[in-house]
């Protein structure tokens, strides 16, 4: 039969597993918290980047339909002007035969001239501004091995 004693010292010994274990579940607790948390963040960073990626593709489709309406418009404009054109300048040459010659001269002059000093390009319609983007979170926390 044990004395007093040796249960005593067992009592002890499973007091200090049962400490042990408290330890380690609480280290478990706090790594499952830290985990979750840069999970949190991870989605919150996840949601922020699907709202820039719908704002770019906002950009792009209201840009796109922009830009097909106003091709449909020039495209017939200048269809009926090169046809107007081309009657105009066969008018134009056969009542001012002189006319026509300094056209294309000055014409001539001017390619020249804009070798040298060619004009400035106009500012273009659209300017890119990139949608605003969120900031990264970092590498996950390192939680493993907490049970020992």
């Amino acid at each position: 039969m044990p004395s007093v004693n040796d249960v005593y010292n067992q009592l002890l010994a499973a007091n200090t597993n049962l400490t042990s274990l408290i330890n380690a579940v609480n280290n478990l607790t706090s790594a499952v918290v830290t985990i979750g948390n840069y999970t949190n963040q991870a989605l919150y960073q996840n949601d922020q980047q699907n709202t820039t990626i719908i704002c770019e593709l906002e950009h792009i489709s209201k840009n796109t339909c922009a830009l097909l309406n106003e091709s449909a418009v020039q495209t017939a404009l200048q269809t009926a002007m090169a046809a107007d054109l081309d009657e105009l300048e066969k008018i134009s040459a056969s009542a001012h035969p002189g006319a026509a010659l300094e056209a294309h001269r000055l014409a001539a002059l001017k390619a020249q001239v804009e070798q040298c000093c060619p004009p400035k390009k106009p500012t273009p319609p659209c300017e890119y501004k990139p949608c605003p983007q969120p900031k990264p979170i970092g590498a996950p926390p390192q939680a493993g091995n907490v049970i020992q």
